[in-house]
């Protein structure tokens, strides 16, 4: 998974590694419980909204309120799986080669290419921001994959792998632009 969707996956829910942990262990779906306050079953946007009011702040840089594509483009994963952290501390650095930079090079522009995408398909009206509202419905919708309007248990529980959905994204409803 790419630092763009790590970004955009820590900051939908809010929630902490120690709930995910804590789901594995129990085998409950801890995200579900959180975030469906009707005991239902499932998570209507209502729900959905009312438990992911920090989730843009994660990446809202300066706190005004609204994500910008720059923001977006800025924004940087936490630690986590996946992340490398300080495992490589000890290793002597060395210089990458050509190929490698020219790899590297790739995979930002492919990376800067998917979130400017991103953030346009979120700013539904336009105005190069992006609110919490728009923010939230667009991850609801990438999350619902069945378009059912609701989240369930399944749809909530954290991807691991390669368990992709149609499009080639995780939990994606539509193809990637």
């Amino acid at each position: 998974m790419n630092k763009l969707s790590r970004v955009i996956a820590m900051s939908l829910f809010g929630l902490s590694s120690s709930a995910f942990a804590a789901e594995r262990e129990s085998g409950h779906n801890r995200a579900l419980a959180n975030l469906d306050t009707d005991g239902d079953g499932s998570v209507n946007f209502e729900e959905f909204q009312a438990g992911g009011e920090q989730s843009l702040s994660r990446l809202d840089s300066d706190e005004n309120g609204v994500l910008t594509l720059d923001e977006l483009l800025n924004a940087r994963p936490g630690r986590g799986p996946g992340n490398r952290g300080d495992r490589n501390a000890d290793r002597p650095e060395q210089e990458p080669s050509e190929e490698q930079i020219a790899r590297m090079e790739q995979r930002r522009a492919a990376m800067t290419e998917q979130a400017e995408a991103r953030f346009q398909a979120m700013d539904t009206d336009g105005n190069e921001v992006v609110s919490l509202g728009e923010f939230q419905e667009a991850n609801f919708l990438q999350l619902d994959s069945d378009n059912n309007g609701l989240l369930s248990a399944e749809e909530l529980r954290p991807q691991r792998g390669g368990r992709r959905g149609p499009g080639g994204r995780r939990g994606s409803r539509e193809p990637q632009a």
